[in-house]
């Protein structure tokens, strides 16, 4: 039996294709170990798988994971999460964090990458104003970790962090431009409004002489090119679950 007094916190992991057993994993392992710190006593978190829109109801914050995005974005619209997913992330501001592919559904342009699938055409969910190039670090054999400063994270205990870079996009602008689109490029349509501050550049490394930015986040949204994951380490969640999550449902 839980007080009345206790918040309820529920964050959804999108759990259509790719590593959402593993996201959510950490965030049971998360909540488990939170129970013992008495800063969380009046909060009853938990976690739920996301499929249908049905299961959008009531969360209050998401992670979409890594994976294949073209797969990805095939079975939102084949699901019928697409356009709900778009006004919770994009009107509603529901706090998100994707991870890889994630980051690639939540940018509103992706360069290099398949328009046409099947019967359907490539889409994204949108909501973050950057613009991201698929598979930018090259194919699975050239996947890599790497311990990457997390300056940008504010109020925050991560000071670095391992990351495990997979087939990793690569932000490579904050501001999408107005221009004609390049060739197998994609937007997401949405109408970016004057005065919309940029997002904020949190990480990057360093590759043949070039820092390549690798984080981001712009209001409530979340954006990693890897995959926190994929690492014994639940700090990011933590982060994700403090900063965007916990403090937006106050």
């Amino acid at each position: 039996m839980t007080s009345d007094k206790q918040q309820q916190i529920t964050v959804g992991v999108l759990a259509l294709q790719g590593s959402f057993r593993e996201h959510i994993s950490h965030m049971e392992k998360l909540i488990q170990s939170l129970k013992h710190d008495p800063s969380y006593a009046n909060k009853l978190i938990s976690v739920k798988p996301v499929r249908t829109p049905i299961d959008l109801q009531q969360i209050d914050g998401l992670i979409i994971g890594g994976g294949e995005s073209t797969t990805i974005s095939i079975l939102l619209q084949r699901t019928g999460l697409l356009k709900p997913l778009q006004d919770l992330i994009q009107n509603q501001k529901l706090p998100t964090w994707g991870t890889c592919a994630g980051l690639i559904l939540l940018c509103d342009e992706v360069t290099n990458t398949k328009i046409q699938l099947g019967d359907l055409t490539y889409k994204t969910i949108g909501g973050l104003d950057v613009s991201v190039e698929r598979n930018s670090f090259g194919r699975q054999l050239e996947s890599f970790t790497e311990n990457v400063p997390c300056a940008g994270f504010t109020n925050s205990a991560l000071d670095s962090f391992d990351c495990v870079f997979i087939r990793a996009p690569v932000i490579k602008s904050t501001v999408v431009s107005s221009g004609k689109l390049k060739e197998n490029s994609v937007r997401s349509g949405r109408k970016v409004h004057a005065g919309e501050a940029p997002a904020q550049v949190l990480a990057t490394v360093s590759r043949n002489g070039e820092d390549l930015v690798v984080a981001v986040r712009k209001g409530k949204i979340l954006g990693t090119s890897f995959h926190p994951e994929l690492i014994e380490n639940y700090g990011f969640h933590k982060w994700f679950l403090d900063e965007f999550v916990i403090r937006n449902s106050i």
